[in-house]
């Protein structure tokens, strides 16, 4: 089968789908990923490494680091989750519309299949255009109703009221994204979508939530189309080796914990990272742990810190005492697989959803909002959840439940069973 993929967003967004076409290649099919990143990441070679072909489309969106650094400020520093959303659509979104439904749809016409981002409508409106089935790949089992899930950002009422604040939810959203996806739509003579998140974000022949299905039980009242497969995850390859340094600090002294927010780290040389890289190390030392801080800076070891740029987080979470990060799925669902807690900071979108989910879960603390974060409140989360034998308890019993999962695989199965080409496993 000729798969298409097509994705948007930063290197959460797109190592999934690089994670994805990796299960599908090895079983044979003819793989090709087209992405679009806000940054200027590059996931060619990993790729090709991984046996199928990738390519960048209007990438990077934002080619100045400081510029994208302000986007990012902004959202940051505004409260309402769905204005937060509106926001990045606006700044990284809506400016690429054009060019990704035209590489899209050229893909498209290449493609028996075209497996793309839940949010990305025009890749959507590509395949209606083409004639091509789609298949779409969200990362939160919390962005989709259920009486049984609590819509993020409004009162907690019980599982009695989920059913209207969802519907509080759609209206919003209707009246924002929606609206957006359907004036796209209407240029291109495609039929307008009734609903965001019952129609224009999901497939209906199939929407694949990659979160482990240890985190929650599947809701009877979801739609069938909605699969839960498990996190997308990057097998190790050599792009990814742990650095000596690392192995020799975390084998010199007790288990430090880890401290970075991945892409959403300020841009190396700025002074919000150096204010970022202070808040991190004056807390560890006041909480009296060590640390890793991965960060774009050059700095030497020292006795209880070490400083690094990248590194494999399966092979080092494991090793660590807890895990400061910013509630991103990916690096949510790799503290969980470690067994080790959380200290979740959110900074944006579903990052909120992650870090009450992790909380619910009783592996972290009570969130740490990114405009809250200060030494004082840092180390005092760390005062708590470091050496805190009920909490590492509970992460190694989601440890245990999540040893099954096999996220691109049980994908790759259902979208086999999708498209009537095999005969998968059952899902859970």
């Amino acid at each position: 089968m000729r798969v298409g993929i097509q994705t948007w967003g930063s290197e959460g967004d797109i190592r999934p789908f690089v994670a994805l076409g990796h299960a599908l290649a090895a079983r044979g099919h003819d793989v090709e990923l087209l992405y679009t990143e806000i940054s200027d990441r590059r996931y060619e070679g990993v790729a090709t490494a991984l046996g199928f072909t990738a390519r960048a489309v209007a990438s990077p969106v934002v080619p100045d680091p400081r510029e994208l650094f302000e986007i990012g400020l902004t959202a940051i520093n505004t409260r309402n989750q769905l204005q937060q959303g509106l926001h990045i659509s606006r700044r990284l979104l809506e400016p690429v519309v054009e060019p990704i439904y035209e590489a899209g749809l050229e893909l498209c016409r290449r493609s028996d299949l075209l497996i793309h981002h839940f949010i990305l409508h025009p890749s959507r409106a590509a395949a209606d255009t083409a004639g091509t089935p789609a298949i779409t790949v969200a990362f939160a089992h919390l962005l989709v109703p259920s009486r049984h899930i609590h819509p993020s950002g409004l009162p907690r009422l019980g599982e009695w009221a989920n059913a209207i604040e969802w519907a509080i939810v759609r209206f919003a959203l209707n009246r924002t994204l929606l609206t957006n996806a359907n004036r796209f739509r209407a240029r291109l003579g495609l039929p307008a979508f009734a609903d965001l998140l019952e129609d224009a974000w999901p497939s209906h022949r199939l929407n694949l939530i990659a979160s482990s299905p240890a985190l929650l039980d599947r809701p009877a009242d979801w739609p069938a189309w909605h699969q839960q497969c498990g996190f997308l995850s990057l097998p190790a390859h050599e792009h990814e080796p742990m650095a000596p340094e690392v192995e020799a600090f975390l084998s010199r002294g007790p288990a430090p914990a880890f401290m970075g927010f991945g892409s959403l780290m300020p841009f190396g040389g700025s002074h919000y990272l150096m204010d970022t890289v202070a808040i991190f190390t004056e807390a560890a030392k006041l909480a009296g742990t060590r640390a890793i801080v991965q960060a774009e800076i050059d700095r030497p070891v020292t006795g209880d810190v070490l400083f690094v740029k990248r590194t494999p987080h399966a092979q080092v979470f494991p090793r660590c005492s807890a895990v400061v990060h910013h509630a991103g799925a990916g690096t949510t669902h790799a503290t969980l697989r470690a067994g080790v807690p959380s200290i979740p900071v959110p900074h944006v979108s579903d990052q909120f959803l992650w870090s009450d989910d992790l909380h619910r879960l009783g592996v972290a603390p009570a969130p740490l909002r990114r405009t809250a974060l200060t030494t004082k409140a840092l180390a005092a989360r760390l005062a708590k959840t470091v050496g805190d034998a009920d909490m590492k308890r509970r992460a190694m019993d989601i440890r245990a439940r999540m040893l099954p999962d096999d996220g691109p695989g049980t994908a790759a199965d259902l979208i086999e069973r999708a498209m009537g080409c095999a005969r998968p496993k059952l899902a859970r």
